[in-house]
């Protein structure tokens, strides 16, 4: 009986491998063929029905990277390249610390004078012009004098501005003269109370910061400095010295000669009492701005010499 049991499991055995094997067989062949392999043969294969690219197609459709790509000639080269940008004369100015006034034709019977004035924090060209002029749609009179301000919108603390003004000029009948470009006259004593003024070329200072005791990034109010002026000057202590520092000169716009040169106070020292013959030592009791080596110091008037210059 085992053996029966045996050859029928057997049997059974051998008869679902022969199905599994037909059903797998039929699965196989019911699968569609891929469609890659046909669709898309390969160059210069021939298929039934039809005939390969040749290969004077091939390469119309697909020109070769090796084609020279021949450069432009200079004659069709565009003409923004061919000119040769150079330097404006604006930056050479600012460059050297020249500023060149614009040529104005000056109305008969006036002179123009040239101020100068300092832009201070909320400052703008409409205000200083009202401030100037009481005018203050005479703005573009200021700008024209400052062409380094490229935007006559954006003025900023420190600028440093010409004001064009327009005074009578005494003129005889005798001898008649043209109006002519002058600088504001200066009373002794009065740069001592200005941020900023326009000096003449022939503006002499007593003397400079001839170095400084600590070396520091930044040396302003409370440092030591040393000048170069002392017992052969008559230095006494406790002698203030305003600090001023040179910038551009104003050139003529006919003549081209320098009239002046713009001067800003930028502090106040006092002298110590450690004097030698030619040499002193101060303190900065004031800074506006950071104190180099080569800044030029003039001595304050003292009240009893105001009150007899008055």
């Amino acid at each position: 009986m085992k053996r029966g049991i045996l050859v029928f499991l057997v049997c059974g055995l051998l008869i679902f491998s022969i199905f599994f094997a037909g059903a797998q067989e039929k699965g196989v062949e019911a699968l569609p063929p891929e469609p890659a392999e046909e669709e898309i043969p390969a160059f210069g294969v021939e298929k039934e029905g039809k005939e390969a690219l040749p290969a004077e197609a091939v390469e119309e459709k697909a020109p070769s990277a090796e084609v020279e790509v021949k450069p432009a000639e200079p004659s069709e080269a565009p003409a923004e390249e061919l000119e040769v940008k150079e330097p404006r004369e604006e930056a050479e100015e600012s460059l050297t610390g020249r500023r060149v006034l614009p040529e104005e034709a000056i109305p008969e019977g006036m002179e123009l004078v040239l101020k100068a004035y300092e832009v201070k924090r909320g400052d703008c060209l409409w205000d200083i012009a009202y401030q100037c002029y009481r005018n203050p749609f005479l703005w573009r009179e200021i700008w024209k004098y400052n062409q380094y301000i490229k935007d006559p919108h954006w003025v900023f603390p420190g600028d440093d501005l010409i004001i064009p003004t327009y005074q009578s000029a005494e003129v005889s009948k005798e001898a008649p003269r043209e109006p002519e470009v002058k600088l504001e006259e200066l009373e002794p004593g009065t740069e001592n109370e200005r941020d900023i003024f326009i000096a003449p070329p022939d503006f002499k200072f007593d003397g400079c910061i001839a170095g400084v005791k600590e070396k520091k990034l930044m040396t302003a109010y409370g440092d030591t400095v040393f000048i170069d002026l002392g017992k052969s000057q008559q230095v006494e202590p406790k002698t203030r010295y305003s600090i001023y520092r040179q910038g551009e000169e104003v050139i003529h716009p006919t003549t081209g000669e320098v009239m002046g040169i713009m001067v800003e106070k930028i502090g106040v020292l006092e002298v110590t009492s450690d004097i030698e013959e030619g040499s002193s030592t101060a303190v900065i009791v004031d800074s506006r701005k950071p104190v180099e080596i080569g800044d030029s110091i003039k001595m304050q008037l003292k009240p009893k010499e105001r009150k007899t210059e008055e």
